[in-house]
């Protein structure tokens, strides 16, 4: 029996597959490539990418069970179209959002909180008879402190800058270098005549935590608001749920600032912030293998 566990996100698309006999798995393969969340990237596309995976890690064989955690899938109206789009792909098919999983991997179904901080952000809280989501609904509603929301932010910083309006500032120079623009009519031909990038705008996330280091105070502001704010909500979850603990995951708590503050506002109602290195291919994987009594050492 093969089952396979895949992490459709925003920036990757990653899987790995286990060969289960008598209740005891090997694994087979894993594999990556790009990301595969159907709002940013089309539904046709995030099915290539899935499939490709699939059959990169089974080396060919049609799974028996594919679970697949997916971002982008933030909605009932989302879980039908990837389930109509995406059920063919194993004898049998489970998804649900990324967040779920990766939340499942430390908690095996149990009562916990989960932060991610990705190209997007979500809190998902579990407490055994229902789910209680913060964020997580896309980057126009919401995503508040994720590197999309962090890149946008010093965009508009930049466009007051090649208006006149705010100083230059390191952030804002090393910016226009990774953009190779010169001034606002280059800016606006990259956001609004070359597509909405989401990706690639939550890559200035990066900058933005580099300009921090070199004393770029509005970088820095970007930075403790992004994470005041989503640690605020994550706290609101973890009180409904009944936990004093909250599992991060994501690359923006790669930066120090952030990690940092997002703590300090845990502990300012006795929490604290756990810090993971699992992804959700991990957990959709470790789901898959608990529904079908499978052993394996991961």
């Amino acid at each position: 029996m093969i089952v396979v566990g895949i992490d459709g996100g925003g920036t990757k698309t990653k899987g790995t597959a286990v060969e289960c006999t008598n209740g005891k798995g090997k694994i087979i393969s894993t594999y990556e490539t790009e990301g595969s969340n159907f709002h940013n990237v089309g539904l046709k596309r995030a099915r290539e990418r899935i499939l490709k995976t699939i059959r990169a890690i089974t080396r060919g064989n049609f799974p028996d069970l594919v679970v697949l955690g997916l971002a982008g899938l933030d909605s009932r109206y989302d879980y039908k179209v990837l389930y109509e789009g995406l059920n063919d792909l194993g004898m049998k098919v489970i998804i649900d959002n990324d967040s779920y999983f990766l939340l499942y991997s430390q908690t095996r179904g149990g009562k916990g909180v989960l932060t991610i901080s990705g190209t997007g952000s979500v809190v998902l809280g579990v407490d055994g008879e229902r789910r209680i989501k913060a964020e997580g609904v896309g980057w126009f509603l919401s995503d508040t402190g994720s590197a999309y929301w962090a890149g946008r932010k010093a965009l508009r910083h930049l466009t007051r800058v090649l208006q006149g309006l705010e100083k230059p500032s390191p952030m804002s120079n090393m910016i226009m270098k990774y953009l190779r623009v010169k001034d606002v009519d280059d800016l606006v031909y990259w956001i609004y005549h070359k597509g909405h990038r989401v990706e690639k705008i939550a890559s200035i996330a990066k900058i933005i935590d580099k300009a921090i280091k070199d004393g770029d105070e509005v970088a820095r502001s970007i930075m403790l608001t992004g994470s005041q704010e989503l640690a605020t909500s994550a706290v609101r979850v973890a009180k409904m749920v009944g936990v004093d603990r909250v599992f991060v995951v994501g690359g923006m708590f790669n930066s120090k600032l952030y990690m940092e503050n997002f703590n300090e506002v845990l502990l300012e109602t006795d929490m604290r912030a756990i810090k993971i290195n699992h992804d959700p291919s991990y957990g959709a994987l470790m789901y898959a293998l608990d529904k079908i009594n499978c052993e394996v050492t991961l």
